[in-house]
């Protein structure tokens, strides 16, 4: 990991063919391993950054300063260094040359545009979700818990976003809930380090033994914690589970973590599935969690490949758990089906194959855009 732009050179040679910029977020390290995934197509070269310290496990392979990405005269060099990337991939409605054009993306993707650059726009999520339309598809949605300000804050900037990714030529979201936003857009599976969360094969407690349930929210309110854990709590004393809240664990111990479960709960309020879900599923436990039909749905037109995540809407968690209590080869099917779903679909190659698309052109226009 290093400053952006002194090592430009040394880390995508500019005499490859395509050159790909992805920043300046990487959001649960998104930016860095969609690089590295673009980099496996042939003629390609990518690099990530994003702007500000970093203490995620995958970092951006370059941190800009803030001080330095915000000054109009310093960012001047990091702008030219982004110019001189074929593609430019933009995190979430954020600016990647600096802020001279304004706090949001609209005024950077005019100008590399204008430069001859192909720009992307990819969303991870919040800042697309827009909460009025959110609410209305979602009976256990966030939304209806959030006081007026974050409504207020989070409709302001997903009205922003997503109007600027669906209308962009190439825009992608990281996960198909996100479609119901951006509905012109491709999904852009999000990508774990499959070996990181390799762990042994699955074995079952013995009978009579409560279950091991773990529960890691990276944002307890978007992921319903509160509205599953009284039912969690009561199954504990009872002894079905043994559970306890996992809060403040460094990330480089969760693989051990995850490993250490049965049952890894994901989310129980947006109706869909992201990194966390992923990373278990990768490591062969069991996860349950709350994905919509309709999202289920586009992840096996898409893929050809079932989503193994065990379902279960917040109100249903008790029962749901009782039942594989009871019936533990559930368990073992969905831990079994786990990796194989990961190393199909998120692993990097189906991303790769995505961006191959946007990669290839370079000139403005989508072939597969309706009008």
């Amino acid at each position: 990991m290093t400053t952006a732009p002194e090592s430009a050179a040394a880390d995508v040679p500019t005499e490859t063919p395509v050159r790909l910029l992805v920043g300046a977020a990487n959001f649960a390290g998104q930016g860095r391993l969609w690089a590295e995934a673009a980099a496996t197509l042939p003629e390609v070269a990518a690099t990530s950054f994003s702007v500000g310290s970093s203490s995620l496990t995958v970092p951006a392979h370059h941190i800009v300063e803030r001080d330095v990405f915000e000054d109009p005269v310093r960012s001047v060099e990091h702008e030219r260094w982004v110019r001189s990337f074929t593609h430019v991939l933009v995190e979430a409605g954020r600016p990647v040359t600096g802020t001279t054009r304004g706090k949001y993306a609209p005024g950077d993707v005019a100008a590399l545009t204008e430069a001859g650059v192909v720009v992307g726009l990819v969303a991870h999520g919040s800042d697309v979700r827009r909460p009025d339309g959110h609410l209305r598809r979602e009976p256990d949605s966030p939304f209806h818990h959030a006081d007026d300000r974050t409504l207020t804050i989070r409709q302001a900037y997903a009205d922003l976003v997503a109007p600027l990714t669906d209308s962009a030529d190439w825009g992608f979201v990281s996960t198909p809930d996100l479609l119901d936003d951006v509905p012109h857009g491709r999904w852009l599976p999000v990508v774990v380090d499959v070996a990181r969360w390799e762990a042994p094969t699955w074995q079952a407690p013995p009978p009579g033994e409560p279950l091991r349930v773990v529960h890691v929210p990276s944002d307890s309110f978007m992921k319903g914690t509160e509205q599953i854990e009284p039912a969690l709590h009561r199954l504990s004393e009872r002894g079905v589970i043994a559970y306890e809240p996992i809060r403040g664990v460094p990330q480089e111990r969760m693989p051990q973590v995850v490993a250490g479960a049965d049952v890894v709960l994901d989310q129980f309020a947006l109706g869909s599935y992201g990194v966390a879900a992923v990373e278990a599923m990768a490591a062969g436990r069991a996860v349950v969690g709350h994905v919509r039909d309709e999202v289920r749905g586009h992840v096996l037109a898409t893929t050809g490949h079932a989503l193994p995540i065990l379902q279960a809407r917040a109100g249903e968690i008790e029962a749901v758990l009782v039942d594989l209590a009871e019936n533990r080869h559930r368990l073992a099917e969905a831990a079994e089906e786990g990796p194989v779903f990961v190393s199909a679909v998120h692993d990097g190659r189906m991303s790769a194959s995505v961006l191959a698309d946007f990669l290839s052109t370079g000139a403005v226009g989508r072939p597969d855009r309706e009008p």
